[in-house]
């Protein structure tokens, strides 16, 4: 089969040959992308995609391992101290970066959120919850770069 191809070529004029050698690199061109490149670049892609959803999935594992190893009897750990000071503190010490914290009465603030990305702040907030502050109001806004803006009225328990 293959003297039958070599002869065919021979058979083939000087302008017919380079016509079919052309031919035969756009072939090896499709094959290369179409067989090789285009599959390995989606492999790459549904593997960062799944990188990222395992990640999300262990970020809510271990947010639900912290509610399930909370004490049984329902009681929270209170914090001592003024409301206000105690948002703005734990909140810097998330990394969350605060605009104003307004204190409304002796057991009520609002606070107003710069930006934060959000697994950083909602992690905050359930830790702050833990600790015998609930969450009245809460409005959040994407802040840009992968981050958000909050606006939030809290209260002791």
């Amino acid at each position: 089969m293959i003297d039958n191809a070599k002869n065919w070529f021979a058979a083939l004029s000087q302008r017919e040959r380079i016509l079919v050698a052309i031919a035969g690199l756009l072939l090896a061109g499709l094959v290369g992308y179409y067989g090789i490149a285009r599959p390995m670049f989606g492999a790459m892609t549904a593997a960062e995609e799944g990188y990222v959803e395992a990640v999300e999935r262990q970020a809510r594992i271990e947010t639900k391992v912290a509610a399930l190893s909370q004490p049984v009897d329902g009681q929270v750990a209170k914090f001592s101290g003024a409301i206000d000071a105690f948002v703005s503190q734990s909140a810097g010490e998330t990394g969350i970066a605060v605009a104003s914290v307004t204190p409304q009465s002796g057991n009520r603030v609002n606070m107003v959120v710069e930006s934060a990305k959000p697994t950083a702040l909602f992690g905050w907030l359930a830790r702050i919850e833990r600790e015998g502050v609930a969450i009245e109001s809460l409005s959040v806004n994407p802040a840009g770069a992968g981050t958000v803006s909050a606006t939030l009225t809290l209260r002791l328990h």
